[in-house]
């Protein structure tokens, strides 16, 4: 088999689709190939944020910059995956009111919104906040679905035309000359390789941007940053809670539908595949959030999961935190000699549109054609939904049907709509499109009630005990790094329950 397309874009993360979607408004087609499904890689493993960009405002005005610009515009078109909740930077004791200072000028240069807090302000807005603290400065925070998010622009860029391939991986790049031809790609499912033909080739495969250009026997300069969260079994405060000092471990609380994610820390891989939350990353996390939110010392933790930023380096740097969190945009011509070849990398999940518009950009140019972008201003599927945890009850109690997951009020209704309306190849794939096993059970008592369902449709594919077991294998690597106290107790019901139910 032969695929021919004009451009040819690997990842299906939030750029990747970004990218397709941004083309596909253009008139200009795409084929997008991912090897697992939609947001796999960093996308789908980040802490939620949704950037006013005041945690670079004073490190790093540039990509501060690129964030307001980019959340004004994402509340515009895409509010059904948003919640603004706004963010707090509180200043603690120990660091006194020295870098609030920096940081209020720091805002205002890169136009981030300010309002200046007492303590007493601030702990009555939210009661679980250290009662130490010494102020908090309010800017335009919230929490973000990633899920929705690649969901809505893969989606819109289907409908304009554009092609998506899934579970499909790259093999080689085939070079003639000074071009990429195309690539020799894989069906993950069906074991079939084919040929993609190609006018242009898009690198946008994140923390794998690297790899994919070995494949035309191309360096780049990436650093491997793992970034390590935990999710708590309630949501501690309604606000995104920032502590008020220079980028450090566990200085951010994101409050994430019923749960809340504490983060992060930054330590250099030299592998992409492959790695875990350590004992002393959970240790460190709760040490540092529960200095801004005491009660984190008796919260029970549900999960653990990390995601790998591809961070850019023109030179090597000690400390990941002084690489920039901005991106960067590669014309290969210019680079390395390769016409048709581009690759974007770096940045943050909220400067996924810009720079999907810049790549798209350079494309046009390299076409010859004059076509503006109008992501900017064109609303995602789905955006005029009810949004927000409120919304979502007030719809769960009006029209109440057979419950799947309890924790995120899924219904059997809409899951069963969404089966019949897609053809899915894996179980982690309906998983990615619902918020099944994200609530505090993590899958513990919703996960079986899938399976019947799956059954009842005729939907299952293998053997679905060993798709269980797959799902609980992965769902234990998460849960291991924080088992003690409560959560073990959960999990040793949870363990009794498909073993003696299940005879797993």
């Amino acid at each position: 088999m032969k695929i021919k397309a004009e451009v040819l874009i690997i990842g299906g993360g939030a750029t990747g689709v970004g990218i397709s979607r941004d083309l596909a408004l253009r008139g200009i087609p795409s084929v997008l190939i991912e090897k697992g499904d939609f947001a796999s890689g960093a996308s789908g493993r980040n802490h939620g944020l949704f950037h006013s960009g005041g945690r670079y405002a004073v490190s790093d005005p540039e990509a501060a910059h690129e964030c307001i610009s980019e959340n004004k515009i994402l509340r515009r078109i895409a509010p059904h995956c948003i919640e603004e909740t706004d963010g707090f930077f509180i200043s603690l004791p120990e660091e006194g009111l020295d870098y609030r200072e920096r940081f209020l000028r720091a805002c205002e240069k890169v136009g981030i919104q300010t309002t200046l807090l007492s303590r007493d302000e601030a702990l009555e807005q939210e009661p679980e906040l250290n009662p130490n603290l010494l102020s908090a400065v309010r800017v335009p925070d919230g929490a973000i679905d990633p899920f929705a998010l690649v969901l809505g622009n893969a989606k819109d860029a289907e409908e304009h035309g554009a092609k998506i391939l899934l579970h499909t991986e790259i093999i080689s790049l085939i070079l003639n000359g000074d071009k990429v031809k195309g690539a020799k790609v894989k069906d993950l499912y069906q074991g079939e390789e084919y040929f993609v033909e190609a006018s242009y080739i898009i690198n946008a495969t994140g923390a794998w941007a690297s790899q994919t250009l070995k494949l035309a026997g191309l360096p780049i300069g990436m650093a491997l940053s793992k970034g390590s969260m935990l999710i708590t079994n309630r949501r501690l405060t309604h606000r995104v809670i920032n502590r008020c000092r220079p980028p450090f471990d566990g200085d951010i609380i994101v409050p994430n539908h019923t749960v809340s994610i504490l983060g992060t820390t930054s330590i250099r891989l030299e592998e992409v595949e492959n790695f875990e939350v350590t004992p002393h990353e959970v240790s460190l996390l709760i040490q540092e959030t529960s200095k801004m939110i005491p009660a984190i010392q008796g919260t029970r933790l549900i999960r653990a999961y990390a995601g790998i930023r591809p961070l850019f380096q023109s030179e090597e740097k000690g400390d990941d935190r002084a690489i920039s969190r901005g991106f960067v945009l590669m014309d290969h011509e210019k680079r390395d000699g390769i016409k048709n070849l581009v690759t974007i990398t770096g940045g943050k999940l909220m400067t996924y549109r810009l720079m999907a518009e810049k790549t798209s950009d350079l494309i046009c140019k390299k076409m010859g054609t004059n076509v503006p972008c109008s992501t900017h201003s064109k609303p995602l599927p789905g955006a005029n939904r009810p949004t927000g945890l409120t919304e979502r009850l007030k719809q769960f109690t009006t029209d109440r049907g057979e419950v799947l997951c309890d924790c995120e009020l899924i219904q059997k209704e809409e899951v069963k709509a969404l089966l019949e309306k897609e053809k899915l190849k894996n179980f982690q794939d309906i998983l990615h499109r619902t918020r099944l096993a994200k609530g505090t059970c993590q899958g513990g008592f919703c996960v079986y009630r899938l399976f019947g369902l799956l059954h009842e449709l005729r939907k299952i594919e293998g053997d679905s005990n060993k798709i269980l077991k797959g799902f609980l294998e992965e769902r234990w690597k998460g849960i291991r790094p924080v088992l003690w106290g409560t959560a073990l107790k959960e999990e040793e019901l949870i363990e009794s329950i498909y073993k003696g139910i299940f005879n797993l």
